[in-house]
């Protein structure tokens, strides 16, 4: 309620006291030994009844207004945080799947380009360079498992079906198969370029 309605509610308070005081003062001078018994008395409580009751109502009306504006700013608040949040997991997910896209194609990269030299170099056809392929190639193709089982459960952390309870809404999801496959791509890049190197 503004400051114009407050003054308007004052006048009409001081207007009707105004009014019981006019309606009373003739009894009174008509009527001296009457007491607040009489006409004037009831017609003056009557009014303050009627004012009371609708300040009263005025009041409840700026509460039951006040209490919705409440409930509206706090449910725009919650909309804000929960809009937040979904921007900072949608950004952490698209960081991570960023890192497993590298991880599973150097790892991919790495199949083929070692096959390719596998087969150039003569040197492979001895017993340790191919046992050290062969371990890298066992390296190169779990990594590249690991990436796409880890791009899974980022997708379903990302939408929300299985959110996993080690991640934080700004560090994004991480997950023992996304946390395994760049040690399994390094160490397939080590074991390949060793036996790269031995078949020389």
């Amino acid at each position: 309620m503004g400051v114009a309605q407050w003054m308007r509610v004052v006048d009409t308070v001081g207007n009707l006291i105004q009014m019981s005081s006019r309606f009373r003062r003739p009894d009174t001078e008509m009527e001296p030994q009457a007491g607040s018994g009489g006409p004037g008395g009831q017609l003056e409580a009557r009014l303050a009844g009627v004012v009371v009751a609708a300040l009263k109502e005025a009041f409840d009306r700026d509460r039951a207004r006040m209490d919705l504006e409440r409930t509206q700013v706090e449910g725009e608040r919650a909309r804000a945080e929960e809009a937040l949040r979904a921007e900072l997991r949608r950004q952490a997910a698209e960081r991570t799947l960023g890192q497993l896209r590298l991880v599973a194609t150097m790892a991919f990269a790495l199949l083929m380009v070692s096959a390719a030299l596998g087969v150039w170099l003569p040197g492979m056809r001895t017993m340790a360079p191919r046992v050290l392929m062969g371990i890298g190639w066992v390296c190169a193709i779990g990594a590249l498992g690991t990436a796409l089982v880890a791009w899974q459960q980022v997708s379903a952390w990302t939408a929300g079906i299985h959110p996993t309870p080690d991640h934080t809404s700004n560090a994004g999801p991480v997950h023992a198969a996304g946390a395994t496959a760049p040690w399994l791509l390094l160490s397939a890049l080590s074991l390949t370029g060793i036996s790269l190197l031995t078949a020389l």
